[in-house]
């Protein structure tokens, strides 16, 4: 009687602890929209954050502000018009009184000096076609960072699966236990063993649920769905492809990243703003026309005709400091476009090395675990349990088989979503799709 006191007392806590997990479980505050699929596919998701991620939304809106800046770059300064009541007498304040006076009208318009327009107007185009490179390398960003909350969430509702499959194993094993030692054939220690692992996997438990909403919370954001929506589950992490090769991503580089790409660009628009900044210090000119209306007056000797004009004035770019001034922080800043380039490089192949070293630890892991350590593992419990029930192995051996399978299965699982990971890394950084 004083045996079973004691087992009740010691699972007390764990039918309190099941009872608290069972109805404190996170509830959907929101269903799930229409339109998402079920099971949840890592094509929908890319197509939905194409479709309405604000990060990739702004850096289209930013691309289409940069085009429409061409034509305004290369385009003259708009025509000044001018009027002028000329010659007017005070004494009489009329336009009769002397031949003089008149309705004078102008135009005047800025001719800058040669090549100034152009160069500017190319310098727009090349930060056009940056800003819309960058759109680019911000899909594949916003691709590989959909493709890993994906995978995240596909391994954190892996990881419950298994822990619940590991909860109900190990009840049967605790339950195996309790007949063993109620008939006098096994430890109270196997009985208190069973219950406390049982507890960590039920703690173990409340902290994969939370796995789940964080990474359900990451994908909903990346996605642009209302911050309440429940996402199904996902579809499968496995896929199968070949491995690329390191050598041949790493020459491809500048050809293929659009990273890369923007960064030479703005450093040939750097170069076009020098050039630029080199001939707006030379001079330019402002050139005019001029019409003057009058009336036939006593004494006018063309008898009231009207006069026209003509001039222009030259800008004498004689602070000559200034200028300089100019042109070197142009030169500066083209070298800073150059050392920026330089870097994009250097950083991105560090990037596409680490994730093909990473995609490779993540592959072989997944093939040793998928064909020999998870099978291995399940045979193992078997023969555990076959041989516990008839008394040839002791309980701690069993559990001991029982973990080793929870660690392999969550660890493949792990694999898979590494191996996601990495590889949508891979496209990142290598700037294209591999798959």
């Amino acid at each position: 009687m004083t045996h079973l006191f004691r087992r009740d007392r010691v699972l007390l806590p764990v039918v309190a602890l099941f009872v608290f997990t069972s109805f404190t479980a996170p509830h959907a505050l929101a269903e799930t929209p229409r339109g998402v699929p079920s099971p949840l596919t890592l094509e929908w998701c890319i197509e939905r954050a194409r479709a309405q991620n604000p990060s990739l939304a702004d850096a289209s809106a930013m691309a289409d502000a940069a085009s429409h800046r061409i034509r305004s770059a290369g385009a003259f300064e708009d025509l000044r018009l001018s009027y002028e009541a000329s010659n007017i007498p005070v004494g009489d304040f009329d336009f009769e009184s002397t031949p003089l006076s008149g309705h004078q009208l102008g135009l005047r318009q800025k001719v800058f000096f040669p090549g100034v327009l152009a160069h500017r107007e190319d310098a727009a185009r090349k930060s056009a076609d940056a800003a819309s490179m960058v759109v680019d390398d911000e899909q594949l960003m916003i691709d590989a960072a959909v493709e890993g909350a994906w995978a995240e969430l596909g391994f954190a509702q892996q990881a419950l699966d298994i822990t619940d499959r590991n909860i109900a194993l190990l009840r049967k094993l605790a339950a195996t236990a309790e007949s063993r030692y109620r008939v006098g054939s096994g430890l109270q220690q196997d009985v208190l063993r069973a219950q406390v692992e049982l507890t960590a996997l039920l703690q173990e438990r409340l902290r994969r649920e939370a796995s789940i909403e964080r990474a359900s919370a990451r994908l909903v954001a990346l996605l642009d769905l209302p911050p309440g929506t429940t996402l199904p589950r996902t579809d499968a992490l496995e896929f199968v492809t070949a491995e690329p090769q390191l050598d041949e991503l790493l020459a491809g580089l500048d050809d293929r990243s659009p990273r890369v790409a923007a960064s030479k660009k703005r450093v040939e628009e750097a170069r076009h703003r020098v050039r630029s900044s080199e001939l707006e210090g030379l001079p330019d000119v402002d050139v005019g026309f001029g019409y003057r209306v009058r009336r036939n007056v006593v004494g006018d000797p063309v008898e009231g005709d009207d006069f026209i004009s003509a001039g222009f004035t030259v800008r004498l770019p004689v602070d000559r400091p200034k200028w300089r001034a100019k042109l070197a922080e142009r030169r500066a800043l083209l070298r800073s476009a150059e050392a920026k380039l330089r870097e994009v490089r250097g950083r991105l192949a560090s990037e596409v090395r680490g994730a093909h070293a990473e995609l490779s630890r993540a592959a072989a892991e997944e093939a040793l675990l998928d064909s020999g350590l998870v099978p291995q593992a399940r045979q193992s419990l078997e023969a555990s349990r076959s041989a516990y029930e008839v008394g040839r192995i002791a309980f701690l051996s069993l559990l001991d088989s029982q973990i080793r399978l929870l660690n392999a299965e969550l660890r493949l699982a792990r694999a898979r979503a590494d191996k996601r990971v990495a590889f949508s890394a891979l496209e990142t950084a290598s700037g294209g799709k591999l798959r």
